[in-house]
């Protein structure tokens, strides 16, 4: 966790806001409420996004409310940090994300500007590269254990850890439901869903672009081309109320809201 957090604080402040974006509605009620939301959400950037994830898959060793303790406690001396980042990390993993994945970063990097602004809606222009394709036989893992990934397409799904870089068979499925041209929208209650590794869960969005899929999330909508957020205050994802959560239209834009009723039609 040490390493993961000076790995984060020696990141340039730009890059840092993007990489924490996805994780901000999951901290909408995450204490100590007197932080900002962007420390919150970094803090599972470092802490809860990192071996915890893989203690707390074995379920037992670590409890949800042990996690909430951890990264409640973590908050002050990440800050701390921040102010005095020290000795710069070789190979930081964090880092070159940009770059891999460029698809998903113009789109976070709008959703983090525009999360900046008072608008609830913004357009924006997605980069040329490389179709990326579906991942090798050697990246497939066949997962027998449950845990909270859910979409309303796959239902439960089956990867081990959050933080595991392979693809079990739900994650898949979904991927290859978008590359046939068979799913458009994908809900989740949060990115998170899609995997706690920065890397792998912006390697799943980078294809979805790529592959003209719009991600809805409890408060985000990120297309191709556009990106949205409810108005504050966030709705807290529920991975086992999903549908109870899309049905909160209050602070959604009209694009966003219009997506979202058109999708519940077909539950």
């Amino acid at each position: 966790m040490i390493r993961r957090a000076r790995m984060l604080t020696a990141l340039p402040i730009d890059y840092f806001d993007v990489l924490v974006t996805p994780f901000i509605e999951e901290v909408s009620q995450h204490r100590p409420l007197s932080a900002p939301a962007w420390l919150r959400a970094a803090v599972v950037v470092a802490v809860r996004n990192s071996r915890l994830e893989d203690f707390h898959a074995l379920g037992g060793p670590l409890r949800a409310a042990d996690i909430t303790a951890i990264t409640q406690a973590a908050t002050e001396p990440l800050a701390l940090l921040l102010e005095e980042p020290g000795t710069p990390v070789s190979n930081n993993t964090l880092a070159g994300l940009d770059a891999r994945y460029p698809r998903a970063w113009a789109c976070l990097t709008a959703l983090s500007d525009l999360m900046a602004s008072e608008d609830t809606e913004r357009a924006y222009s997605m980069p040329q590269a490389p179709v990326p394709g579906l991942p090798g036989s050697h990246e497939m893992a066949h997962a027998e254990q449950a845990t909270t990934v859910k979409t309303l397409s796959a239902g439960q799904g089956v990867v081990a850890s959050a933080i595991d870089p392979r693809f079990d068979q739900v994650l898949l499925a979904m991927m290859q439901q978008v590359k046939d041209g068979n799913a458009e929208v994908v809900p989740l209650s949060a990115l998170s869903r899609l995997s706690r590794s920065s890397d792998k869960q912006l390697r799943v969005l980078d294809f979805l672009l790529a592959h003209g899929a719009t991600v809805l999330t409890t408060n985000y909508l990120l297309s191709p081309d556009m990106v949205a957020v409810r108005i504050r205050p966030l709705v807290k994802p529920d991975s086992y109320n999903l549908r109870g959560n899309m049905k909160q239209l209050r602070g959604l834009g009209p694009t966003h809201t219009g997506l979202i009723k058109a999708l519940r039609k077909q539950w």
